[in-house]
């Protein structure tokens, strides 16, 4: 692998594979990791735009815009690329505290134990008998941060990326990443 080249434009100074894809860390204010995921152009362009992760899904063949589903934005902070140019760590502060879709901090809780792999995390929510972490999760997390379980308008309150790059809602970041 060959440095990144500096002189190119940010975009096309990275090594994209041959789907068109990079891979991606998230990485919270404490320095750990939370989620791994794939981007492409269009997905990091969204994410620089408004201020909050945006992924390629593989499996929807569509972007993920992080928390639209669920409420758990990720807040980017910075991003960063490695000396090759072609693996992504995004710092970001997670809305919620929660990564997964299991309802943990992170996707990373399974440890190796011998010939085993084990939750090495406390369990959470959806484990200690709450349903699935896609609805209550969705409903838990919006009373701890609006004190009740619904919001005055989805428009208003949603707060994702909307296709036509307009952020909305309470979690737009107080700055923008200062790439154009």
């Amino acid at each position: 692998m060959s440095d990144l080249d500096n002189s190119l434009n940010w975009l096309e100074a990275l090594k994209w594979d041959a789907d068109g894809m990079i891979p991606a860390i998230a990485q919270d204010e404490n320095g750990r990791v939370v989620m791994f995921a794939w981007m492409n152009r269009e997905s990091l362009q969204e994410t620089l735009q408004c201020g909050n992760a945006v992924y390629w899904s593989r499996s929807r063949k569509r972007l993920w815009r992080k928390g639209e589903e669920s409420g758990h934005f990720q807040k980017i902070r910075s991003i960063r690329t490695d000396c090759d140019g072609d693996v992504l760590l995004l710092s970001i502060e997670q809305v919620g505290g929660i990564a997964c879709h299991t309802g943990r901090e992170s996707c990373f809780f399974n440890e190796l134990n011998g010939d085993r792999w084990v939750p090495a995390d406390p369990p959470s929510l959806r484990d200690a008998g709450f349903p699935s972490a896609r609805r209550s999760g969705k409903v838990l997390h919006r009373q701890a941060l609006f004190g009740r379980s619904g919001f005055d308008s989805e428009k208003d309150r949603r707060g994702n990326c909307r296709a036509d790059h307009g952020c909305q809602g309470w979690q737009a970041p107080e700055h923008r990443l200062g790439i154009d």
